[in-house]
């Protein structure tokens, strides 16, 4: 299968040399993606100024790679339009940290495969939780090739990608793959005010991330110990309340 790989981490960052390393002895490798990181840019296209890319050599197995001076979005719209071209599936990771709930909404890793969707890519997002000591990518890594061997005989449809979050602990002490929804990520004190050495003003943006309760959510099974798995569609339209607002007199004085 020939595998185009990015992320919102870098070209450089471990979680893309994780896959990089264990795909390259079986599969097709070609890595395009931001020289820096880009974590928080969502699906964000570069048009006011022009992107550099760089043939980089990774030594990793990898068939080609490409440093790009753009967004993880920009990465997979140049790969596929004119650096790689013929590419079977879109893997965004390994993120080195989770992209659930509302989250999604900011994620660079989410945008690439977002934007693969658009593109009739099937793509893969994967994701590594928080983890206290040190990051473990054995989980990542085998439920990745997991699904590229599911996926050589079955598609995701057309619009859909797969948002996989993984628990940052040893590979033996997961307990195993959970298939859900789409959960809520919500943080209390979520901007910092502060004052610069000069009286100016400033905030951070942030906040300390607030556990879900709900026992079907993301959050709740991924600290359990599961791997979380969730299809996710590109096409936000609300079909159902459509049908309501259809209803709707509106006119144009």
């Amino acid at each position: 299968m020939r595998i185009l790989i990015t992320n919102d981490d870098g070209i450089y960052a471990r979680g893309i040399r994780e896959l990089i390393i264990n795909l390259s002895p079986t599969e097709d490798v070609y890595v395009v993606a931001p020289g820096f990181k880009l974590s928080g840019i969502s699906g964000g296209v570069t048009f006011d100024r022009p992107v550099r890319v760089d043939r980089v050599e990774l030594s990793l197995g990898e068939r080609e790679a490409y440093a790009v001076s753009g967004t993880p979005a920009d990465c997979v719209i140049l790969a596929l339009d004119v650096l790689v071209k013929e590419i079977d599936l879109v893997i965004s990771g390994i993120n080195d940290e989770p992209n659930i709930g509302d989250d999604i909404r900011f994620s660079g890793t989410i945008g690439a495969c977002i934007e693969a969707a658009f593109s009739g890519k099937q793509s893969i997002a994967v994701s590594l939780n928080y983890g206290k000591k040190k990051d473990f990518y054995g989980g990542a890594v085998s439920v990745v090739k997991r699904l590229i061997d599911i996926l050589k005989v079955n598609r995701i449809p057309e619009g859909t990608f797969l948002n996989v979050n993984v628990p940052n602990i040893p590979v033996e002490e997961i307990k195993g793959v959970k298939f859900t929804r789409l959960g809520r990520k919500r943080y209390k004190n979520r901007v910092h005010k502060i004052l610069d050495p000069y009286g100016n003003l400033h905030f951070w943006i942030g906040g300390i991330p607030l556990n879900e309760t709900d026992q079907d959510s993301e959050d709740f099974l991924l600290r359990e110990g599961y791997i979380v798995i969730s299809p996710l569609k590109v096409d936000k339209t609300d079909y159902q309340f459509l049908e309501v607002i259809k209803t709707w007199k509106i006119g144009l004085d």
